[in-house]
Protein backbone atom coordinates (compact mmCIF):
# COMPACT_ATOMS: atom_id res chain seq x y z
CA UNK A 1 0.00 0.00 0.00
CA UNK A 2 1.61 3.38 -0.60
CA UNK A 3 1.59 5.67 2.48
CA UNK A 4 2.67 8.48 0.62
CA UNK A 5 -1.12 9.43 -0.83
CA UNK A 6 -3.71 8.97 2.05
CA UNK A 7 -1.07 10.88 4.51
CA UNK A 8 -1.00 13.99 2.22
CA UNK A 9 -4.48 13.97 1.75
CA UNK A 10 -4.58 13.71 5.58
CA UNK A 11 -2.35 16.42 6.32
CA UNK A 12 -4.09 18.52 3.76
CA UNK A 13 -7.20 18.42 5.51
CA UNK A 14 -6.14 19.47 9.03
CA UNK A 15 -4.50 22.39 7.53
CA UNK A 16 -0.53 21.03 8.39
CA UNK A 17 2.61 22.12 6.62
CA UNK A 18 6.34 21.87 6.93
CA UNK A 19 8.03 24.49 8.70
CA UNK A 20 11.78 25.52 7.66
CA UNK A 21 12.98 24.65 11.00
CA UNK A 22 12.46 24.66 14.36
CA UNK A 23 13.75 25.79 17.60
CA UNK A 24 11.38 23.14 19.35
CA UNK A 25 12.52 20.14 17.52
CA UNK A 26 12.62 17.43 20.51
CA UNK A 27 16.35 16.72 21.87
CA UNK A 28 17.71 13.12 23.49
CA UNK A 29 15.51 13.91 26.81
CA UNK A 30 12.19 15.28 24.75
CA UNK A 31 11.41 12.86 22.60
CA UNK A 32 7.57 11.13 21.73
CA UNK A 33 6.72 8.78 24.69
CA UNK A 34 4.74 7.08 21.94
CA UNK A 35 2.69 6.88 18.55
CA UNK A 36 -0.72 7.47 17.76
CA UNK A 37 -3.63 8.10 15.67
CA UNK A 38 -6.64 10.08 15.40
CA UNK A 39 -9.60 7.48 16.76
CA UNK A 40 -12.45 9.86 15.01
CA UNK A 41 -13.58 12.30 12.52
CA UNK A 42 -12.64 16.16 13.12
CA UNK A 43 -10.79 15.95 16.80
CA UNK A 44 -9.93 19.26 17.62
CA UNK A 45 -5.96 20.44 19.33
CA UNK A 46 -6.40 23.62 21.80
CA UNK A 47 -3.64 25.55 22.67
CA UNK A 48 -3.98 24.62 26.08
CA UNK A 49 -5.58 21.95 28.38
CA UNK A 50 -8.82 23.03 28.64
CA UNK A 51 -11.72 23.03 26.30
CA UNK A 52 -12.42 26.62 27.01
CA UNK A 53 -9.09 27.08 25.24
CA UNK A 54 -8.55 28.11 22.08
CA UNK A 55 -8.64 25.56 18.73
CA UNK A 56 -5.71 25.45 16.90
CA UNK A 57 -6.36 22.48 14.24
CA UNK A 58 -8.81 20.11 13.60
CA UNK A 59 -7.77 16.88 12.85
CA UNK A 60 -8.70 13.75 10.36
CA UNK A 61 -9.73 10.24 11.36
CA UNK A 62 -6.69 8.83 11.31
CA UNK A 63 -3.68 11.32 11.27
CA UNK A 64 -0.69 10.22 12.98
CA UNK A 65 0.25 11.95 15.81
CA UNK A 66 3.25 11.84 18.55
CA UNK A 67 2.36 11.92 21.74
CA UNK A 68 4.79 13.58 24.32
CA UNK A 69 3.02 13.83 27.99
CA UNK A 70 -0.69 12.83 29.27
CA UNK A 71 -2.03 14.68 32.24
CA UNK A 72 -4.08 13.09 34.83
CA UNK A 73 -6.88 15.26 33.73
CA UNK A 74 -6.53 13.11 30.48
CA UNK A 75 -4.93 15.52 27.94
CA UNK A 76 -2.15 15.11 25.44
CA UNK A 77 0.05 16.74 24.27
CA UNK A 78 1.10 16.18 20.83
CA UNK A 79 2.76 17.17 17.67
CA UNK A 80 1.48 16.33 14.21
CA UNK A 81 3.31 16.06 10.87
CA UNK A 82 4.16 19.75 9.44
CA UNK A 83 3.37 21.63 12.55
CA UNK A 84 -0.19 24.23 13.09
CA UNK A 85 -0.88 27.50 11.35
CA UNK A 86 -0.14 29.45 14.20
CA UNK A 87 0.50 33.33 14.59
CA UNK A 88 3.63 35.49 15.71
CA UNK A 89 3.51 39.19 15.42
CA UNK A 90 6.09 41.05 12.50
CA UNK A 91 8.46 42.93 15.37
CA UNK A 92 10.10 39.64 15.72
CA UNK A 93 10.17 38.94 12.32
CA UNK A 94 12.59 39.67 9.38
CA UNK A 95 12.35 38.87 5.79
CA UNK A 96 14.42 36.49 3.71
CA UNK A 97 15.67 36.22 0.54
CA UNK A 98 12.46 33.37 0.14
CA UNK A 99 9.33 35.56 0.23
CA UNK A 100 7.49 32.74 2.03
CA UNK A 101 9.98 32.51 4.38
CA UNK A 102 10.92 34.71 7.74
CA UNK A 103 13.31 34.51 9.92
CA UNK A 104 12.88 35.24 14.09
CA UNK A 105 14.75 37.71 15.43
CA UNK A 106 13.87 37.96 19.12
CA UNK A 107 14.44 35.45 22.29
CA UNK A 108 11.21 33.00 23.70
CA UNK A 109 8.97 34.64 20.33
CA UNK A 110 5.34 33.60 21.30
CA UNK A 111 3.35 31.18 19.10
CA UNK A 112 -0.32 31.81 19.55
CA UNK A 113 -3.50 30.60 18.06
CA UNK A 114 -4.93 34.02 16.67
CA UNK A 115 -3.71 37.15 16.08
CA UNK A 116 -3.86 39.10 19.14
CA UNK A 117 -1.84 38.60 22.52
CA UNK A 118 -4.59 38.92 24.96
CA UNK A 119 -3.66 35.98 27.37
CA UNK A 120 -7.56 35.63 28.67
CA UNK A 121 -8.76 34.65 24.85
CA UNK A 122 -5.52 33.46 23.15
CA UNK A 123 -3.06 32.21 25.34
CA UNK A 124 0.08 31.39 23.89
CA UNK A 125 1.36 27.65 23.15
CA UNK A 126 3.89 25.98 25.61
CA UNK A 127 7.38 26.27 23.19
CA UNK A 128 8.56 29.39 22.03
CA UNK A 129 10.47 30.55 19.08
CA UNK A 130 14.48 31.66 19.25
CA UNK A 131 16.69 34.21 17.20
CA UNK A 132 17.19 32.53 14.05
CA UNK A 133 14.44 30.27 13.57
CA UNK A 134 13.41 30.26 10.30
CA UNK A 135 9.51 29.63 9.59
CA UNK A 136 7.00 29.44 6.34
CA UNK A 137 4.48 32.18 5.79
CA UNK A 138 0.89 31.58 5.42
CA UNK A 139 -0.08 35.28 5.00
CA UNK A 140 -0.48 38.29 6.83
CA UNK A 141 -3.45 39.75 8.57
CA UNK A 142 -2.81 43.40 7.62
CA UNK A 143 -0.70 43.10 4.06
CA UNK A 144 -0.64 46.82 3.50
CA UNK A 145 1.30 47.46 6.56
CA UNK A 146 4.89 47.03 7.17
CA UNK A 147 6.17 43.74 8.75
CA UNK A 148 6.69 44.99 11.78
CA UNK A 149 3.50 46.30 12.33
CA UNK A 150 0.68 43.21 11.60
CA UNK A 151 0.65 40.07 12.79
CA UNK A 152 2.08 36.87 10.33
CA UNK A 153 0.52 33.84 9.68
CA UNK A 154 2.83 30.91 10.06
CA UNK A 155 3.60 27.20 9.54
CA UNK A 156 4.70 25.94 13.60
CA UNK A 157 8.30 24.54 13.34
CA UNK A 158 9.04 21.18 14.70
CA UNK A 159 8.58 20.12 18.51
CA UNK A 160 5.57 22.34 18.76
CA UNK A 161 2.73 20.88 20.32
CA UNK A 162 -1.23 21.12 20.98
CA UNK A 163 -3.10 19.85 23.28
CA UNK A 164 -6.18 17.18 22.78
CA UNK A 165 -8.38 14.34 24.92
CA UNK A 166 -7.05 11.31 25.47
CA UNK A 167 -9.89 9.69 24.47
CA UNK A 168 -9.26 10.94 20.63
CA UNK A 169 -6.18 9.08 20.28
CA UNK A 170 -5.95 5.24 19.80
CA UNK A 171 -2.82 3.31 19.37
CA UNK A 172 -1.07 2.11 16.43
CA UNK A 173 -1.65 -1.25 15.09
CA UNK A 174 0.40 -4.20 15.94
CA UNK A 175 3.76 -4.35 14.34
CA UNK A 176 3.29 -0.83 12.93
CA UNK A 177 6.68 1.31 13.78
CA UNK A 178 6.12 4.88 14.78
CA UNK A 179 9.45 6.47 14.33
CA UNK A 180 9.18 4.82 10.87
CA UNK A 181 5.55 6.00 10.37
CA UNK A 182 6.74 9.12 11.22
CA UNK A 183 9.94 9.58 9.03
CA UNK A 184 7.12 9.06 5.79
CA UNK A 185 4.43 11.00 6.74
CA UNK A 186 7.25 13.63 7.41
CA UNK A 187 8.48 12.96 3.59
CA UNK A 188 5.15 12.86 2.20
CA UNK A 189 4.29 16.58 2.71
CA UNK A 190 4.33 19.11 0.12
CA UNK A 191 7.99 20.82 -0.46
CA UNK A 192 6.44 23.75 -1.39
CA UNK A 193 3.95 25.97 1.29
CA UNK A 194 0.26 27.34 -0.36
CA UNK A 195 0.90 30.51 -1.72
CA UNK A 196 -0.19 33.36 0.54
CA UNK A 197 -3.26 34.71 0.72
CA UNK A 198 -2.92 37.87 2.31
CA UNK A 199 -6.38 39.26 0.60
CA UNK A 200 -8.31 36.59 2.46
CA UNK A 201 -8.71 38.32 6.37
CA UNK A 202 -9.89 36.85 9.41
CA UNK A 203 -13.22 36.84 9.61
CA UNK A 204 -14.46 39.51 12.11
CA UNK A 205 -15.57 38.66 15.23
CA UNK A 206 -19.47 39.26 15.75
CA UNK A 207 -21.34 41.57 18.00
CA UNK A 208 -22.25 37.97 20.29
CA UNK A 209 -18.22 36.85 20.31
CA UNK A 210 -17.42 40.60 21.20
CA UNK A 211 -19.43 40.43 24.03
CA UNK A 212 -19.00 36.96 25.40
CA UNK A 213 -14.56 37.84 25.24
CA UNK A 214 -15.53 41.32 26.49
CA UNK A 215 -17.58 39.26 29.41
CA UNK A 216 -14.51 36.76 29.92
CA UNK A 217 -11.91 39.52 30.75
CA UNK A 218 -14.48 40.96 33.32
CA UNK A 219 -14.69 38.01 34.99
CA UNK A 220 -11.15 36.51 35.57
CA UNK A 221 -10.34 40.14 36.44
CA UNK A 222 -13.26 39.72 39.28
CA UNK A 223 -11.58 36.12 40.39
CA UNK A 224 -8.44 37.76 40.91
CA UNK A 225 -9.89 40.46 43.17
CA UNK A 226 -11.83 37.95 44.79
CA UNK A 227 -8.74 36.25 45.67
CA UNK A 228 -6.65 39.23 46.63
CA UNK A 229 -9.61 40.48 48.76
CA UNK A 230 -10.80 37.75 50.46
CA UNK A 231 -6.92 36.99 51.98
CA UNK A 232 -7.17 40.59 53.73
CA UNK A 233 -8.23 40.75 57.12
CA UNK A 234 -11.02 43.18 56.42
CA UNK A 235 -12.12 42.58 52.55
CA UNK A 236 -14.43 44.81 50.40
CA UNK A 237 -16.15 43.21 48.62
CA UNK A 238 -18.56 45.80 46.80
CA UNK A 239 -16.46 46.82 44.23
CA UNK A 240 -16.55 42.97 43.09
CA UNK A 241 -20.23 42.73 43.41
CA UNK A 242 -20.57 45.53 40.70
CA UNK A 243 -17.94 43.57 38.60
CA UNK A 244 -19.68 40.74 38.66
CA UNK A 245 -23.30 41.72 38.12
CA UNK A 246 -21.93 43.82 35.09
CA UNK A 247 -20.69 40.14 33.98
CA UNK A 248 -24.34 38.53 34.40
CA UNK A 249 -26.28 41.81 32.77
CA UNK A 250 -23.83 41.26 29.27
CA UNK A 251 -25.99 37.94 29.64
CA UNK A 252 -24.68 34.74 27.29
CA UNK A 253 -22.96 31.59 28.62
CA UNK A 254 -20.13 33.59 30.69
CA UNK A 255 -23.33 34.91 32.69
CA UNK A 256 -23.46 31.80 34.42
CA UNK A 257 -20.50 31.31 35.31
CA UNK A 258 -20.74 35.07 37.07
CA UNK A 259 -23.50 33.98 39.02
CA UNK A 260 -21.42 31.15 40.52
CA UNK A 261 -18.73 33.84 41.76
CA UNK A 262 -21.93 35.76 43.34
CA UNK A 263 -22.97 32.41 45.39
CA UNK A 264 -19.07 32.08 46.42
CA UNK A 265 -19.12 35.64 47.14
CA UNK A 266 -22.27 35.85 49.20
CA UNK A 267 -20.57 33.25 51.42
CA UNK A 268 -17.56 35.05 51.84
CA UNK A 269 -19.66 37.62 53.10
CA UNK A 270 -21.67 35.56 55.68
CA UNK A 271 -18.05 34.31 56.72
CA UNK A 272 -16.74 37.58 57.49
CA UNK A 273 -19.51 39.05 58.82
CA UNK A 274 -19.55 35.96 61.38
CA UNK A 275 -16.02 36.80 62.15
CA UNK A 276 -16.62 40.43 62.90
CA UNK A 277 -19.76 39.09 65.30
CA UNK A 278 -17.48 36.63 66.85
CA UNK A 279 -14.70 39.54 67.53
CA UNK A 280 -17.72 42.10 69.03
CA UNK A 281 -18.58 39.51 71.43
CA UNK A 282 -15.25 38.82 72.70
CA UNK A 283 -14.03 42.53 73.39
CA UNK A 284 -18.03 42.63 74.98
CA UNK A 285 -16.97 39.79 77.09
CA UNK A 286 -13.54 41.57 78.66
CA UNK A 287 -15.52 44.61 78.99
CA UNK A 288 -17.63 42.84 81.24
CA UNK A 289 -14.80 40.53 83.43
CA UNK A 290 -12.19 44.34 83.61
CA UNK A 291 -15.89 46.09 84.86
CA UNK A 292 -16.77 43.09 87.68
CA UNK A 293 -12.94 43.16 88.40
CA UNK A 294 -13.62 46.99 89.16
CA UNK A 295 -16.74 46.76 90.86
CA UNK A 296 -15.39 44.09 93.70
CA UNK A 297 -12.42 46.16 94.04
CA UNK A 298 -14.52 49.04 95.52
CA UNK A 299 -17.50 46.93 97.03
CA UNK A 300 -14.53 45.29 99.08
CA UNK A 301 -13.23 48.48 99.75
CA UNK A 302 -16.02 49.42 100.81
CA UNK A 303 -16.44 46.39 103.35
CA UNK A 304 -13.20 47.21 104.73
CA UNK A 305 -12.40 48.82 107.58
CA UNK A 306 -9.47 49.96 107.23
CA UNK A 307 -9.89 50.74 103.53
CA UNK A 308 -9.71 54.10 103.95
CA UNK A 309 -6.25 53.70 105.92
CA UNK A 310 -4.28 51.57 103.38
CA UNK A 311 -4.04 51.74 99.90
CA UNK A 312 -4.65 48.11 99.95
CA UNK A 313 -5.50 44.90 102.36
CA UNK A 314 -5.15 41.57 102.25
CA UNK A 315 -2.86 38.30 102.42
CA UNK A 316 0.37 38.17 100.53
CA UNK A 317 0.20 35.36 97.66
CA UNK A 318 3.12 34.80 95.76
CA UNK A 319 3.15 33.09 91.98
CA UNK A 320 6.07 32.06 89.52
CA UNK A 321 5.23 32.54 86.32
CA UNK A 322 6.76 29.95 83.07
CA UNK A 323 9.46 31.87 82.46
CA UNK A 324 10.80 31.82 86.38
CA UNK A 325 9.83 35.40 87.63
CA UNK A 326 7.78 35.54 90.79
CA UNK A 327 5.10 38.21 91.17
CA UNK A 328 3.56 39.08 94.49
CA UNK A 329 -0.34 39.82 95.01
CA UNK A 330 -3.13 40.72 97.54
CA UNK A 331 -6.06 37.88 98.06
CA UNK A 332 -8.58 40.02 100.00
CA UNK A 333 -12.18 38.56 100.44
CA UNK A 334 -11.89 35.65 98.32
CA UNK A 335 -10.58 37.34 95.90
CA UNK A 336 -6.82 38.71 94.33
CA UNK A 337 -7.72 42.68 94.63
CA UNK A 338 -4.26 43.49 93.21
CA UNK A 339 -0.41 43.40 92.19
CA UNK A 340 2.69 44.53 94.06
CA UNK A 341 5.64 46.01 93.17
CA UNK A 342 9.11 47.22 94.85
CA UNK A 343 10.91 48.48 92.69
CA UNK A 344 12.68 50.54 95.38
CA UNK A 345 13.61 47.42 96.93
CA UNK A 346 12.82 48.12 100.10
CA UNK A 347 10.82 45.60 100.97
CA UNK A 348 11.36 41.89 99.88
CA UNK A 349 8.13 40.87 99.06
CA UNK A 350 8.77 37.42 99.71
CA UNK A 351 9.12 37.52 103.63
CA UNK A 352 5.71 38.37 103.59
CA UNK A 353 3.95 35.40 101.69
CA UNK A 354 1.22 34.38 103.83
CA UNK A 355 1.10 37.37 105.71
CA UNK A 356 -1.99 39.82 105.87
CA UNK A 357 -0.59 43.43 105.90
CA UNK A 358 -1.65 47.02 104.29
CA UNK A 359 -0.03 48.90 101.80
CA UNK A 360 0.53 52.48 101.39
CA UNK A 361 1.43 53.35 98.05
CA UNK A 362 0.15 54.46 94.80
CA UNK A 363 -1.45 52.49 91.89
CA UNK A 364 0.55 52.33 88.75
CA UNK A 365 0.08 50.88 84.97
CA UNK A 366 -1.30 47.69 85.35
CA UNK A 367 1.17 44.95 84.61
CA UNK A 368 -1.67 42.25 83.43
CA UNK A 369 -4.51 44.56 82.36
CA UNK A 370 -6.51 42.24 84.80
CA UNK A 371 -5.97 43.79 88.25
CA UNK A 372 -4.63 47.25 89.48
CA UNK A 373 -1.03 47.01 90.73
CA UNK A 374 0.29 49.47 93.34
CA UNK A 375 3.62 50.50 94.03
CA UNK A 376 4.29 49.58 97.80
CA UNK A 377 6.13 52.90 99.62
CA UNK A 378 5.27 51.28 103.31
CA UNK A 379 3.99 48.24 104.50
CA UNK A 380 2.22 47.52 107.71
CA UNK A 381 1.56 43.75 109.16
CA UNK A 382 -1.20 43.17 110.16
CA UNK A 383 -1.96 39.39 111.04
CA UNK A 384 0.71 36.75 110.45
CA UNK A 385 -1.06 33.34 109.51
Amino acid sequence: MNLRTPLYLLVLSSGILAAVRGPVQASDKDRPQRYGRIASEGASIFNLSDEKGKEIARLAKGQLVAVYKETPAGWLEVEVPGGFAVWVFGRFLAPTSDANVVEVTGSAVNLRPGPSSDVVTNFPLPQRLQTGDKLRVIELQEPEKPLAETWVRVWSPPGVRGCLKSSAVEGLLAGEDGPALWATALASLPAEPPPRVAQSRPREPSDAERREAEARAALEEARAALERERAKETPDYDPIEQALNGVVALGGPIAIEARAELRTLATLREASALRADLERERTRRAEEVLDRQADVWTKSKERDPLGGVFAARGVVERRTGSEGIARFYLRFGGNISCELACSSGRYDLSTFAGTEVGVHGTEIASRTGEVPTFEVKRLEVLTVR
